[in-house]
């Protein structure tokens, strides 16, 4: 971003300035639909619309300068768009890789809202049935005190079995340690709202003190409970939290059987070593859809004291 501000001064400056003088002294200004007219390519009032659903402009902001500030955005990306084209940016292979990602997951995004509007309102029963199984999000919420071992995801986690054995977090940097994997201890806390319900299940399950482990993107990390202290929501934020929550989850459910059929009706074949991971393998890629549940729901945020 520096740099094309930097470009923008010195290069787009004057563009910009003839482009004014061109459109502003013209007979036939635009209008309507059309907010200027750029080396003879229209900017539209969407456009205009669509940058600034794309951008984070305070509600306080005065619309009708806002607006005018967006279209001199659009301008001068067009004019450096015209610019890297001149210079056949946009016939090199780099480029047609980036647009074509840029297409495919624009494309992937509006289906997925289009997608969620299927997703009902749940009723009031729904979202007092989703508090209680959540209950580590919502009434149950706590703060945990955790003693932690880190350390990089390894290439071959069927090693990492051993660790089973291991019931004290000592006994577990001792076994790390003579497979020589290198690892970092710390106490941390963990809010019980950032996990999965059905791993904190588990957790809960397990006798004090017993490690477990919750794998991460990058690094998995060893566990044992210090303490906890309970972690009260603001009610208030709580059912509206809950109500996104209980969509993003049916929303989820929706999107990965119209993924699973998808790939079943497909003819999709691997060059050797590129194969779909395991199923329940964890994951260190983020998810594809922006907003798509990751399996933790939206947590309310804690009441203050």
């Amino acid at each position: 971003m520096y740099e094309l501000r930097n470009i923008k001064v010195i290069a787009v400056g004057g563009l910009l300035a003839t482009t004014a003088a061109i459109t502003g002294c013209s007979k036939d200004a635009p209008s309507g639909q059309v907010a200027a007219v750029v080396n003879g390519k229209e900017v539209t009032l969407q456009e205009i619309n669509a940058e600034l659903q794309a951008s984070n402009i305070p509600a306080s902001a005065d619309k009708k300068t806002v607006q005018r500030e967006l279209l001199q955005r659009i301008i001068e990306r067009k004019l450096l768009v015209d610019a890297a084209t001149e210079k056949g940016i946009d016939k090199t292979p780099e480029y047609q890789t980036q647009k074509r990602r840029a297409d495919e997951l624009l494309l992937v995004q509006l289906y997925a809202k289009q997608q969620l509007t299927a997703v009902p309102v749940p009723s009031t029963i729904d979202i007092s049935n989703f508090m209680a199984q959540h209950a580590n999000v919502f009434g149950q919420r706590q703060q945990l005190s955790l003693d932690q071992i880190r350390f990089p995801t390894q290439p071959d986690l069927q090693k990492l079995k051993t660790l089973e054995k291991d019931h004290t977090l000592d006994a577990v940097g001792q076994t790390l340690t003579g497979m020589g994997i290198k690892f970092e201890r710390s106490q941390v806390g963990l809010d019980t709202g950032s996990v999965p319900t059905d791993i904190m299940k588990k957790i809960d399950s397990l006798p004090q003190g017993e490690p477990f482990v919750i794998p991460q993107p990058g690094f998995i990390t060893v566990n044992v409970i210090l303490s906890r202290r309970p972690l009260p929501v603001d009610e208030a934020k709580a059912k509206p939290a809950a109500v996104n929550a209980w969509r993003q989850e049916k929303f989820g459910e929706l999107l990965t059987k119209q993924i699973e059929a998808l790939k079943a009706g497909a003819k999709i074949s691997y060059q050797n070593g590129f194969g779909a991971p395991a199923k329940g393998a964890p994951s260190n890629v983020p998810p594809m859809v922006s907003g798509a549940p990751t399996g933790t729901p939206g947590a309310a945020e804690p009441a203050k004291p």
